[in-house]
């Protein structure tokens, strides 16, 4: 059987999976990362993984197709050279090279983030449609953006950091050196902190007891949920939170036009109460508004396999 092969590299665990050619996963298994080592000892544990994956599924390595890997960090996909990841501490890593040396199959490397776009695009969400952004609600905003069937990678691998352009200018610092980027308002850490802010001017709201007293235990789910039940700070917070996604994924709308804008992340299983403000906004506010074809808003269907999917499929190019 003909199949391929998708790594998820991460910090703290390596995920891989099988999947057929069209994107079905046929199996899934993880080692840890084992941070801190060297680029060849990463190397061998992903291969390592690989060979167990397609031992416990009875196949042969050599009908494998290929072996896509999405990776953190800026990604040469012509070479499959990881420029930088600095969780990995990799500089100018040749990740494929170092595969292909060790398993004898095509190795493809991309983003982590585009890897689960592409497999949203394949796969999931953005399945038959021509152009679809897919944007990550997490600790931070990221994504990616595949345009007429290609993944947008940008002139030096680092395309699509969608969490990274400014909505509120002169605004809260960011990580990556600038103030007032669309992570700092729209990132569920935002959600949190917004949260724990509001928890704290006003001592009767819902969201202490679903939180157990402790405003260290609020994540996501627990403002909406306080929110469903019709807590008056929980739901100002995620209208304020909603208000802040509504202008960056309408800005994001404006300048691709894609046919679909996928909201991936825990957080996108909140379903109707996150997209139907966000698919509201951009009708009203967004620049082709009553032009034509609209952007579809739409949570992502594939979730934490969305990364293991489009990596395996890295392989495929769709005409």
């Amino acid at each position: 059987m003909r199949y391929c092969i998708g790594i998820d590299l991460g910090g703290t665990n390596i995920a891989g999976g099988l999947a057929d050619l069209d994107g079905r996963l046929l199996l899934t298994d993880s080692v840890p990362t084992g941070l801190p080592c060297t680029a060849d000892a990463i190397a061998d544990r992903i291969a390592m993984l690989c060979r167990a994956m397609v031992q416990k599924a009875g196949f042969a390595l050599e009908d494998a197709a290929w072996v896509g890997v999405g990776a953190p960090g800026s990604v040469d996909t012509a070479t499959g050279t990881v420029l930088y990841a600095n969780n990995l501490e990799f500089h100018n890593t040749p990740l494929a090279e170092l595969l292909t040396r060790r398993l004898g199959r095509p190795v493809f490397v991309d983003n982590d983030a585009n890897a689960a776009a592409w497999g949203e695009y394949c796969a999931g969400a953005g399945k038959g449609s021509r152009s679809m952004v897919m944007v990550t609600l997490g600790t931070g905003v990221g994504g990616g953006v595949v345009l007429d069937g290609r993944i947008l990678t940008g002139c030096n691998g680092a395309a699509a950091e969608l969490g990274h352009f400014v909505i509120q200018q002169d605004g809260l610092e960011c990580n990556c050196g600038l103030r007032g980027c669309f992570e700092q308002y729209g990132s569920v850490t935002a959600l949190i902190r917004q949260a724990r802010d509001a928890m704290a001017a006003h001592p009767e709201s819902a969201l202490w007891q679903l939180a157990g007293g402790d405003a260290a235990n609020v994540n996501g789910r627990v403002v909406f949920d306080a929110a469903r039940s019709g807590d008056a700070t929980a739901c100002q917070v995620v209208d304020t939170y909603i208000g802040y996604l509504c202008v960056g994924v309408t800005s994001i709308i404006n300048i691709f036009q894609p046919e679909i804008l996928c909201i991936g992340g825990g957080i996108s299983r909140q379903g109707d109460l996150l997209i139907q403000p966000l698919r509201a906004y951009n009708a009203a506010h967004g620049y082709s508004r009553g032009t034509g074809p609209q952007t579809n808003v739409v949570a992502a269907r594939l979730f934490g396999d969305a990364g293991i999917i489009g990596a395996a499929l890295l392989g495929k190019t769709i005409n």
